[in-house]
């Protein structure tokens, strides 16, 4: 555990340090990366989101032909049932 006193060394150390300040062209050069990645990076989201919901969409529609099938035999067999 640090103490007071290390605090105070280590405060006293950063304040010693010089600040760097990037230039405009470099600043400028880093957002334009930065944001080159980002558009990157939500173009491959949407992309997958589109795949996840085409497929989604593909297993929803054979659960409920499957759950329709289901009930048309369901209702069949009892309208069979009643018949006999």
């Amino acid at each position: 555990m640090m103490t007071r006193e290390m605090w105070d060394a280590l405060d006293t150390g950063l304040a010693g340090l010089r600040t760097h300040e990037a230039g405009a062209e470099r600043v400028e050069r880093i957002r334009t990366r930065c944001v080159a990645v980002v558009e990157a990076r939500r173009r491959r989201g949407r992309a997958r989101s589109v795949r996840v919901t085409a497929w989604g969409q593909r297993l929803e529609q054979a659960a409920a032909i499957a759950l329709s099938a289901l009930y048309v035999t369901a209702a069949i067999g009892s309208s069979v049932a009643l018949l006999r």
